[in-house]
């Protein structure tokens, strides 16, 4: 119904003038309200990734020590550990000291959905090899979150489909002509975790790892 304003009186106005107001007010405070949650949902998303990114780190280095202290220790049988990525298993042969003869196997194998890190893997396959309980951490560790300098990244490329991929000099590529399951360099990638999957989170040859 449209309304007349110049047909009503000068009370009649301030009146109407008033319930527009309160309106605007609910209006504001609703659209503010559902904004605020949106951001409260955005944040709760980051933290949620921070920390299982964070975990993850912590799970790795776990691993990294597990191992270490394994293969520190004097009295250890000799281990020697088959890495094969394209299977994404790690087995661990346990050798005798004096023989050299394979005493005991452990195998880890990392599930299709899985992002392979031969760290935990290797953590794993130990274990197994020495017949001791493997961590629950090791076994259900979160998915990496966060991309970083040596992961290893997978996507499909779909027809007339461009990820673009720039660096600080404005350079422009083609995500299309990069081969998926190469190692990421650094360059700043656009949405890249909404178009790539990281395969390989190891990192053996970044920062002496």
């Amino acid at each position: 119904m449209k309304i007349d304003l110049n047909a009503m009186g000068y009370d009649e106005l301030m009146a109407h003038g008033d319930a527009v107001l309160e309106a605007i007010k609910k209006r504001t405070f609703q659209e503010g309200f559902r904004a605020a949650k949106q951001v409260h949902r955005k944040l709760t998303k980051i933290n949620a990734e921070k920390s299982a990114q964070a975990r993850r780190d912590e799970i790795v280095e776990q691993a990294k020590a597990d191992v270490a202290m394994f293969c520190s220790d004097l009295f250890a049988p000799d281990v020697e550990f088959i890495v094969n990525r394209k299977k994404r298993t790690v087995v661990a042969l346990l050798r005798g000291c004096m023989s050299g003869n394979v005493q005991e196997r452990g195998i880890a194998k990392a599930a299709p959905s899985d992002c392979f890190n031969v760290h935990i893997g290797k953590a794993i396959a130990l274990r197994r090899a020495l017949g001791s309980a493997v961590p629950d951490e090791y076994l259900n560790a979160p998915q990496p979150t966060e991309v970083r300098v040596g992961d290893v990244l997978s996507w499909t490329a779909f027809k007339d489909e461009v990820y673009v991929v720039t660096k600080k000099s404005g350079i422009i590529y083609d995500f299309t002509r990069i081969k998926s399951g190469v190692k990421y360099s650094g360059l700043s990638y656009k949405n890249l975790l909404d178009s790539a999957t990281i395969i390989d989170d190891s990192r053996e040859e970044v920062g002496g790892e």
